[in-house]
Order: structure tokens, then C-alpha cells, then sequence
């Protein structure tokens, strides 16, 4: 137990929790953070909260090569009538440009091309998900924290080897249209700008 704080500030900070709602599985809760250094930087003006909604917080900028993403707010829906089917992630993931590529929490990202689509082959969106369906895969917060971020995307996710360009999907994040149809959303670089966009399934994607 640490003695390098008072009673009397453990009680004002006790007294800041409840004034604010705070339920004590909140306050066991806030000690598991992974990212209580981000709250600290917040603190000390060293970083921003970025709000995209009236009471969801889901990016935090931690220096100009990191950032944290909040994986488990509820994602953005692609277009009107759609809803979420099925969204992977929970928590705050710190996101990490290095000189070698990007990093969630402290794993290199690495893009999934299935041997099924070499050769300029297409495979069915609904194949493509059964096959990652043991891999990791990012979520949609992570696709619009890039977007509103574009300089910590790695320059060869513009293109592949062959000069084309690369659409980059987020399986994390399914929704459904309200005709039935699936779609996962991407990322995709054109007319020298990133584009963010949805994909039916029945497109063949």
C-alpha cells in the first residue's frame, strides 16, 4: 500500500468520485486501466481527449507518433438504417507509429491477404470471415481514429506490390443493413487523400 499520498487527499479524491457518480466497481475498474499514463498526460495538458460524440470519448493523442483508441465505444454506423451485428474489442488500445510499421499494443499489425485472393482472385466476404475468424483483426474505432490521424498509417498500405491500391478492412466491426445485408467497413487511398467506406458482402467483397 502506498504512503506517499495523504488520507485527507485519498478523501478528496474519494469525495471527486462520488460528487461525479462513481461506483466502487468504477473505481476498481479505473485502477485495471491500462492506460492510466494517458489520464495522467490528460492531467498535465500533455494530451488531449477527443470527442466524437456528446458523451463517448475514443481517441486520445499521447505524443505525434501515439495514440489511444477506445476499442469497446459503440462504432459508427456506415450508412442510415444499418446496426451492428458484431463488434470485437474492449478497453483502450494504445496505437504506435515506429519506424518499422504499426503497432497495437505493442503488436506490429500485419495485413491478412488469403492465398484465395492472389492471382487478382475474389473471395466471398463470408469465406474471407470464416478464415480470419482465429486471426486478430481491428475494429471500426481503430479505421476512424486512422482516418482522422492519416499520418500514423503506414505509407505501403497505400499500395500492394503491383501498384494497386490496398482496401483495407476491419473485420472487427460487422453491421447490417436493413435488407439482411452484411458489410464491413475500409480504408482505402485515392486522389491522393484516405477514404473511409462501407462494403456489402453481396458485392462479392
Amino acid at each position: 500500500m502506498s504512503n506517499l499520498y495523504s488520507v485527507g487527499q485519498m478523501n478528496q479524491l474519494g469525495d471527486a468520485f462520488e460528487a461525479e457518480g462513481f461506483r466502487p466497481d468504477d473505481v476498481t475498474k479505473l485502477k485495471q486501466f491500462g492506460n492510466l499514463a494517458g489520464v495522467l498526460s490528460v492531467l498535465r495538458g500533455l494530451a488531449k481527449i477527443k470527442p466524437v460524440a456528446e458523451d463517448t470519448a475514443r481517441v486520445i493523442t499521447l505524443n505525434p507518433t501515439t495514440i489511444a483508441v477506445n476499442l469497446g465505444a459503440a462504432p459508427e454506423l456506415p450508412f442510415n438504417g444499418a446496426r451492428v451485428d458484431q463488434h470485437i474489442g474492449d478497453g483502450w488500445a494504445v496505437v504506435e507509429k515506429r519506424a518499422d510499421g504499426l503497432y497495437v499494443n505493442g503488436r506490429k499489425v500485419v495485413l491478412h491477404l488469403s492465398k484465395r485472393q492472389l492471382g487478382g482472385k475474389w473471395l466471398k466476404g463470408h469465406e474471407l470471415c470464416e478464415e480470419l475468424a482465429d486471426k486478430p483483426v481491428l475494429n471500426a474505432n481503430l479505421l476512424d481514429a486512422f482516418y482522422d490521424n492519416p499520418h500514423l498509417i503506414p505509407e505501403d498500405w497505400k499500395k500492394d506490390e503491383q501498384g494497386n491500391a490496398r482496401y483495407i478492412f476491419f473485420w472487427g466491426t460487422i453491421s447490417r443493413g436493413s435488407g439482411g445485408c452484411l458489410c464491413v467497413r475500409y480504408l482505402c487511398f485515392g486522389g491522393g487523400t484516405w477514404g473511409r467506406l462501407g462494403s456489402s458482402w453481396i458485392l462479392g467483397i
